[in-house]
């Protein structure tokens, strides 16, 4: 009984390999649109939080400047 579906004579099917700059295409692709997202949202969550932040340094500067007895 001889194996039906493996041949000495026919070669291996390779792989195919990709090409590495599609690879850093890719990579840079993600980082654009990371930064992009961040640009939006950084500031949208800054301005939302701002006047928070705001009263905790007004409270730290004026328990600085006002001794206590």
């Amino acid at each position: 009984m001889s194996d039906q579906f493996s041949s000495p004579n026919l070669p291996a099917e390779q792989p195919k390999k990709k090409s590495p700059w599609i690879t850093v295409l890719i990579i840079v692709v993600v980082l654009i649109v990371v930064c992009c997202i961040c640009a939006l949202f950084v500031p949208t969550i800054l301005a939302l939080l701002g006047p928070s932040v705001g009263n905790v340094f007004s409270n730290i500067i004026e328990g600085l400047v006002t001794p206590t007895p």
